[in-house]
């Protein structure tokens, strides 16, 4: 995350008005980003909601919709009614852009879509994020295309099954991926259709391991925490049962670690002096460096090893992680009634600290405004 200056990261979209229709995490990521950047942005949901309203096991509004919708204002519009369809319309005549991500829905929901207004607002900028893009007919979510495009495949034990990533990485990649290309758009100072397909987001997640493949440098499959570009990389359990992330990239860290775990002569040993006669003779490194790791416990290993310039870190639970000091300095929390929320903005800090909106909350307000 840059934290950019204050005069970069003053509010750079203020004045202008953003219509959000859409559910999920990717579009609403995207709108959060403008948000953040200082437009208004006008979520419209259905009489039931965004689904991740209701990710929350005791009934109460989920932490994911907090976290990605703060700072909006939400507004209830029934596409099955014609008050619904025509609220929706105004909206859109008045935006200067517009983020959905219900795609070719759009026409069959509300009656409406970019070529319809484009003539008589010809500086809207229109984002359609959908699965497969504009005109597919394919339906997509980030776990069905971590499936479709090699991610899932690549994730788990050698020996075990494929395993979906255990964060929305595709979601994550195509929020960021819209909000970058509708701030090009609004640069250019002019109107535009952005079609923003999340197979793009995937097929950039797999783009090195595609490469690799394309290449005939290896044929990527599963390898739990090791990778085929260098070795060692990989978890290793330490003496208190902790475990470590050891990693070297470059015969700089490879000495590091060699002289920490006190086996120097790793350094000149035919079978370990380079990358790839490491890679060659992986399993013998591991094994051997897996011992060595297992006779102190993970903080020793952090301190010595990365002391000596290589790359070593413990793995934390998630709770940990985000007790660390440098989460608070960077200001990746705010407050959320009561408690801390992790910030999730793209570029500065977050600018929209205010609460989620509840469903519907300014729904007469904003039609007070569209009169």
């Amino acid at each position: 995350m840059i934290i950019m200056s204050t005069k970069l990261a003053d509010r750079p979209l203020d004045g202008l008005r953003v219509v959000e229709i859409s559910q999920l995490i990717a579009a609403p990521l995207c709108g959060l980003a403008l948000c953040d950047l200082g437009a208004d942005v006008v979520k419209v949901e259905g009489p039931h909601g965004d689904y991740t309203r209701t990710w929350a096991l005791d009934g109460s509004e989920s932490a994911i919709f907090r976290m990605l919708n703060r700072g909006k204002r939400a507004v209830l519009a029934d596409h099955r009614t014609p008050e619904g369809a025509l609220f929706v319309r105004q909206l859109i005549e008045r935006a200067d852009i517009v983020v959905e991500n219900l795609g070719d829905s759009m026409v069959s929901m509300f009656g409406i879509d970019y070529q319809d207004v484009a003539p008589a607002n010809p500086g809207l900028i229109w984002c359609s994020i959908t699965g497969m893009g504009r005109g597919a007919h394919v339906r997509a979510i980030d776990m069905t295309l971590q499936a479709s495009m090699g991610m899932t495949a690549l994730t788990g034990e050698a020996d075990g099954p494929p395993l979906r990533g255990a964060m929305p990485f595709v979601d994550l990649m195509t929020g960021m991926y819209a909000a970058q290309a509708v701030l090009v758009a609004c640069m250019a100072d002019a109107g535009r259709f952005i079609d923003c397909a999340m197979v793009d987001a995937a097929a950039m997640l797999t783009a090195a391991p595609a490469a690799l493949s394309m290449s005939g440098y290896s044929r990527p499959r599963r390898m739990g925490s090791e990778t085929d570009l260098f070795v060692p990389s990989r978890v290793f359990e330490t003496s208190d049962g902790e475990y470590i992330h050891v990693v070297a990239i470059s015969e700089h860290h490879w000495r590091a670690i060699c002289q920490a775990v006190g086996r120097d002569s790793w350094i000149d040993d035919e079978r370990f002096a380079t990358n790839a006669a490491r890679l060659r003779h992986r399993s013998a490194i591991h094994d051997e460096l897996a011992g060595r790791l297992r006779s102190q416990p993970a903080a020793h290993w952090t301190t010595a090893i990365t002391a000596g310039g290589g790359f070593c870190e413990r793995v934390r639970e998630i709770e940990e992680a985000w007790s660390d000091p440098i989460v608070s300095a960077r200001g990746l929390l705010l407050p959320d009634g009561g408690q801390a929320t992790p910030r999730v903005t793209l570029v500065g800090r977050a600018q929209a600290v205010t609460a989620a909106p509840l469903l519907g909350e300014h729904t007469a307000e904003v039609k007070r405004e569209l009169q």
